[in-house]
């Protein structure tokens, strides 16, 4: 480093010394000012504060303690199916009988959907300091350009098609059930925004309280009935600032329960509801506070909220048959192979090309064990129900296959990183997604360590010109420091799970 480049870093080290709290996002005070006219007090003094990893998150001005309330939301804060029930003016958009009539068909509407197309057309300026906040652009990799789409892996494909047919379907059914006047007035483009903004920000209500606030309105409810899952889902101004970080604990839910809510209404008392959240962690003044979205795997959390965690303890690797079918056409000995579409229409018809995976410190899933032993162990088709559902099937005969599969994956995740750093310059979404890709660095390391381990230790007796191990690309040798851990880390993966 120069030494322009340590006086830069002494100078920022000499202003930010001694600052007590992260720089505040000063633009979002028009949201303070709402929901405090809403009732909410903000006793634990949480600001909107900009942080060096995570963008945006939330912090409080004084220390909390384990099991304080972080927040407590006025209902009337949320925006759910409570809100758009009472709005007139988004009910009238749609024509009751045509509701009525899809809500004794089998073609019903997520309430995703139904929530993301309120987005798109409410007018009432009550929730417009929200709706201020919200972000334009998303790093989901729904999000991605033409040119980044290419290194994207199969995995993510497919959901993302999965994504794609929701959210088209979803547009379709509100626009089969609107009155003449309103339908195709909301754009795709403007829709799929929508429609990530509910992803992403939303929490979880319990869909009990929901309804039963909801049977007390005088014109009755319009959605329930139309609806093809429960309404747990509401949007959550404030609240959707708090970051994610795996193992943070906090309780949340409503400060009523149903019955009390009930007895509320019976009794025409003033219905004072609060979304609460309490924290298991202690923090510090000005120390960023986090909060847990679920027990999620760096894919799941990318397609779901735009981001991936390093060393993520929740992480395993997911492939789909499309990717071992890849892994054939790349592996010498393989790519001669001609698998009986019996084996295939096998795996499909008994759902066992699903929940294909690699776990770190665990094994490999049953249905990837019992893919990769049908496909290239088991020759007799009429065997491979008992491979397929007895236990899981003994992975010696499959080990070198795997480890070669492995190597394939990671060769992949090389060139997708390779690929996206020569583009000229990516979005949001492809930024993230290659930060996803280095994110299996951890993956990289471990598969070495097996593979060192394996070629070093084991001799295996070859029955089949496939059972040979293969490298894909030339791999550099291990730091010793982190030699044992890595072994001991992944080397079970291979081996049966312990009782």
């Amino acid at each position: 480093m120069t030494a322009d480049g340590m006086t830069s870093i002494r100078r920022e080290a000499n202003r930010t010394k001694g600052a007590k709290y992260p720089s505040e996002c000063v633009e979002h005070v028009p949201l303070f000012r709402w929901l405090k006219g809403l009732g909410w007090r903000n006793e634990t003094g949480l600001r909107i504060g900009r942080f060096e990893c995570t963008g945006k998150g939330l912090y409080s001005r004084k220390p909390l303690a384990e099991a304080d309330c972080l927040i407590a939301l006025p209902f009337e804060a949320l925006i759910g199916l409570n809100v758009l029930e009472r709005d007139e003016h988004f009910r009238s958009m749609f024509d009751e009988s045509a509701v009525q009539e899809r809500a004794q068909s089998l073609e019903k509407l997520p309430f995703q959907a139904l929530l993301a197309f309120y987005l798109c057309v409410t007018k009432t300026a009550h929730f417009d300091a929200y709706l201020q906040t919200l972000p334009q652009t998303f790093s989901n990799p729904y999000f991605c350009t033409k040119q980044e789409l290419v290194y994207l892996s199969e995995v993510l494909l497919q959901r993302m098609v999965e994504q794609n047919g929701l959210i088209k379907s979803g547009l379709e059914r509100i626009n089969s059930v609107l009155r003449d006047e309103w339908k195709d007035t909301v754009e795709l483009e403007r829709f799929k925004w929508a429609y990530f903004v509910v992803n992403t920000r939303s929490v979880f209500l319990d869909p009990m309280a929901v309804k039963m606030t909801n049977s007390f309105l005088p014109s009755g409810s319009l959605f329930e009935d139309f609806l093809a899952d429960e309404p747990s889902m509401a949007l959550a101004p404030f609240l959707d600032f708090f970051n994610h970080r795996c193992g943070a604990k906090t309780v949340n839910g409503l400060s009523l329960s149903t019955s009390q809510i009930r007895d509320c209404l019976l009794k025409e008392r003033p219905l004072e509801l609060y979304y609460s959240l309490h924290t298991d962690t202690a923090y510090r003044a000005g120390e960023q506070i986090f909060i847990s979205y679920g027990a999620h795997n760096n894919t799941k959390l990318l397609l779901e909220y735009g981001f991936s965690i390093p060393s993520n303890p929740d992480d395993f690797v997911e492939l789909t048959i499309g990717t071992i079918n890849a892994f054939m056409k790349h592996d010498p000995e393989l790519r001669c192979l001609r698998l009986p579409r019996e084996k295939y229409r096998f795996l499909a018809d008994h759902l066992l090309d699903e929940q294909l995976f690699f776990v770190e410190d665990d094994l490999l899933s049953h249905n990837l064990a019992v893919c990769l032993t049908v496909l290239f162990v088991e020759r007799n088709i009429h065997h491979m129900k008992a491979v397929a559902f007895a236990a899981t099937p003994p992975l010696e005969p499959i080990r070198a296959i795997a480890l070669r599969l492995v190597d394939f994956l990671l060769l992949e995740c090389r060139q997708s990183i390779e690929g996206l750093n020569k583009l000229a310059g990516l979005s949001t979404a492809g930024t993230a997604y290659r930060e996803y890709r280095r994110n299996c660095e951890q993956l990289h390391v471990s598969a070495v360590a097996v593979a060192n381990w394996y070629h070093d230790n084991r001799k295996r007796k070859h029955s089949e010109p496939w059972g040979q191990r293969r490298s894909y690309a030339t791999q550099g040798a291990l730091p010793e420091k982190n030699q044992q851990a890595t072994e001991n880390a992944l080397l079970n993966i291979f081996q049966k799970k312990r009782k």
